[in-house]
């Protein structure tokens, strides 16, 4: 299973016709709930989230590949973007190890997680460049990426050429 995540709009999102297709699409700016903390996923029913919506039936941790693409915040994700990122807690168990040297939920699901691509859009710092590698490793981590692409974009018309 591949998941591509965004918070393009409409007009934007439509440059990337020739992959949406191979994905299952998250669209961030779509109304959903956001994670609550309840750790029903963990407890209560474990894996699946209590909220009942588009994004509990996307299955973020059985995905091969994910990518991500964001709006540049401080070098990180939109506000859109993390919640749906907080959404995938029960891909994860309550349970600790390690990984990467790094102290790391152990992962809920045995899918071989192959690659994910960051793709952060718009005008960036030094500073923000630097921020964006370790959110970009530390998620290839945490999620249990064995490898982690990142690429930064001024402008918004090339993700389709980022994405070939």
């Amino acid at each position: 299973m591949k998941i591509l995540v965004h918070d393009l709009n409409e007009q934007d999102f439509l440059q990337l016709e020739n992959i949406k297709n191979e994905y299952n699409v998250i669209d961030a700016n779509a109304n959903s709930a956001p994670c609550v903390g309840c750790f029903n996923c963990w407890f209560v029913t474990p894996g699946k989230c209590k909220i009942n919506d588009y994004v509990q039936s996307a299955d973020m941790g059985n995905s091969e590949e994910t990518i991500i693409i964001s709006q540049n915040c401080y070098g990180g994700y939109s506000e859109q973007i993390k919640k749906i990122l907080d959404r995938s807690v029960p891909a994860s168990t309550p349970f600790f190890t390690y990984r990467s040297w790094k102290v790391r939920h152990i992962k809920r699901y045995s899918t071989k997680r192959k690659q994910l691509t960051v793709i952060l859009y718009g005008n960036f710092l030094e500073k923000e460049e630097k921020n964006a590698e370790r959110i970009a490793e530390a998620n290839r981590s945490t999620m249990g990426f064995k490898k982690v692409t990142l690429h930064l974009i001024n402008n918004i018309n090339e993700i389709g050429q980022v994405l070939k």
